[in-house]
């Protein structure tokens, strides 16, 4: 890679199966809830309490108490899901990883969950990775991730991520992106990816090879529309 020193990986919804937005929308239908792109928008990739907030506003609640019942409703109903599911590793991830590694850059992995809720089938894969940073207290995290932790050039990491609101972040900063977007029939985030100007969305990590990021890695327009 000539410009890009750091590759930045969400884990739910880009290396692991996204368990977020189905739990959304059955919580959604389950209170009446109109389910909407501006839910996702105020919900995905939010620090964990301002997120709980905004689903207790959209049923008229508030209250410490009420709070801690909806995120243990939501991370209870989360875990029926995955018991139901099987493997959430998404296809073609080890080979992913095993691509990024032969890259002459660093590869970190991060998202809002604690280190200890990250799914155990999972953990033989960490050691591939520099470290995993939790992003709950600095959400959406782009910016802590580049200056804090690594002290590197905006331009200089791209992360990959399925949430618009990543996107929007990135774009603010010229951050090099890549979308994956959920396929869900009823979601809203490749939508709100491309109101956003993204430039570069795949529908899963196995579209993205090495002659893919040295394209994305010498494009001086990321955030500019293609052309049609």
């Amino acid at each position: 890679m000539k410009n890009i020193k750091l590759i930045a990986c969400d884990i739910h919804g880009v290396l692991l199966e996204d368990t977020f937005s189905p739990v959304l929308h059955i919580l959604a239908q389950r209170f009446n809830i109109p389910y909407t792109a501006e839910l996702e928008n105020n919900m995905f990739s939010q620090n964990r309490g301002k997120a709980v907030n905004y689903f207790l506003k959209q049923l008229s609640l508030s209250g410490h108490k009420e709070s801690e019942d909806v995120l243990k409703l939501f991370f209870d109903e989360r875990q029926k899901y995955i018991d139901k599911s099987g493997t959430p590793i998404l296809d073609g991830v080890p080979e992913f990883i095993s691509l990024l590694k032969n890259l002459d850059v660093k590869i970190v992995c991060y998202g809002g969950l604690d280190y200890e809720m990250i799914d155990k089938c999972f953990t033989s894969y960490l050691k591939n990775f520099d470290q995993y940073i939790c992003t709950n207290d600095f959400r959406p995290g782009l910016k802590e991730i580049v200056k804090n932790f690594y002290q590197l050039e905006y331009q200089e990491v791209l992360f990959i991520d399925d949430v618009a609101e990543v996107a929007k972040e990135a774009k603010k900063y010229s951050i090099p992106f890549i979308g994956i977007p959920t396929q869900h029939s009823w979601g809203f985030q490749k939508d709100e990816m491309t109101k956003v100007g993204t430039k570069y969305i795949v529908s899963s990590v196995k579209e993205i090879t090495k002659e893919y990021l040295e394209r994305l890695d010498s494009d001086q327009a990321i955030w500019e529309e293609q052309d049609d």
